[in-house]
């Protein structure tokens, strides 16, 4: 059985948003998540929720609470899953998201449990384990996964040129995200 928790919605591409298009996987991939388990992001009229979760990241509440989970930290609180997960949940008003530290088991069964997942890999460049963040949304029967790309086609190699429901090979899904590790930090999204 094929199991795909965005059967029917959109792909949410980062390049159509307002504040950093290029930057925006993560945004991106935090409104997928939300969307896709039913929740609503009550952003300012003509603000993506995409955009506005971004607000909430680069303000200077966003950057604190950067410095208070990771002092000394030299990067943006765009780059940092607890701080994603942090702005998602203060822009739709509840828990909706967490970030846990996971096994490939762990993530198929949430998925299979109705979540959905947003992971950093080397989507991108295909290779390396970071660099582009893509919303893990189902199962092929085969155990292959099926993904949301918010850049859209990120290895020109499959059909769907919006980034919608894209299966990859879970040998190659592990490669770019998991690399030699068992475990992987990731972006939990809740019903």
């Amino acid at each position: 059985m094929i199991f795909n928790v965005s059967k029917g919605f959109k792909n949410r591409l980062q390049l159509l948003t307002k504040r950093r298009p290029r930057s925006e996987c993560n945004t991106t991939v935090a409104a997928m998540g939300c969307i896709y388990m039913g929740h609503t992001i009550p952003s300012p009229d003509g603000i993506m929720p995409e955009d506005y979760i971004m607000d909430i990241l680069d303000s200077e509440e966003g950057r604190s609470y950067l410095q208070f989970i990771v002092p000394g930290a030299r990067y943006n609180p765009w780059n940092d899953s607890k701080c994603i997960a942090w702005a998602t949940n203060k822009a739709v008003g509840k828990q909706v998201c967490r970030v846990e530290k996971l096994t490939m088991d762990k993530m198929k069964a949430h998925i299979y449990r109705g979540g959905a997942v947003g992971i950093g890999g080397g989507f991108v460049k295909r290779k390396g384990t970071s660099g582009h963040f893509v919303c893990v949304v189902g199962v092929q029967e085969n155990g292959d996964l099926i993904i949301d790309d918010p850049y859209g086609n990120f290895l020109n190699y499959y059909r769907d040129q919006n980034g919608n429901d894209l299966t990859i090979p879970l040998k190659q899904f592990i490669k770019l995200t998991f690399g030699r590790s068992k475990k992987k930090t990731m972006q939990i999204y809740l019903k």
